[in-house]
């Protein structure tokens, strides 16, 4: 079976909060939103189909045969999903990857290098559950907005 939602769902999702992002409307055009993701008419109206099922997406204008005429915009959720919110475990990423980062830099001694290495590692193990409970919560939501 087919990984619907990262070859399909998952773009067509990020193609409506940058449209949404960047022009502010609340009635998004499926033919926008297909050519913004690189899909086809009937490619996006499925992944639509998909989104509204979770629902990632505010409530939109469909025709009397089925398709969307516009596409609500994107909920809390759906921002969450496509990024452009922090959830717990993307501000933990973004803080192991800047503590490798640092880990390699060749300005620093070794021991502080060393123990920057060691403290992502931490992160990236036991201390995972902890450092997610200190950033909002192991339930995935932690800002809202």
């Amino acid at each position: 079976m087919e990984d619907t939602w990262t070859n399909r769902d998952l773009p067509v999702l990020k193609a409506v909060v940058e449209i949404y992002d960047a022009t502010g409307r609340t009635m998004i055009r499926p033919g926008d939103i297909a050519a913004k993701a690189g899909f086809d008419q009937e490619t996006t109206e499925r992944a639509i189909r998909a989104l509204y099922r979770e629902p990632y997406l505010e409530e939109g204008t469909s025709s009397w045969g089925g398709q969307y005429v516009a596409v609500g915009p994107p909920t809390g959720e759906a921002l969450r999903v496509a990024g452009q919110w922090p959830t717990p475990e993307n501000l933990l990423e973004r803080l192991i990857a800047a503590l490798d980062a640092a880990g390699d830099d060749e300005n620093l001694a070794e021991p502080e290098r060393s123990k920057l290495k060691q403290i992502a590692l931490g992160l990236r193990g036991f201390a995972y559950h902890v450092a997610i409970g200190a950033l909002g919560g192991a339930g995935g939501h932690m800002l809202s907005g």
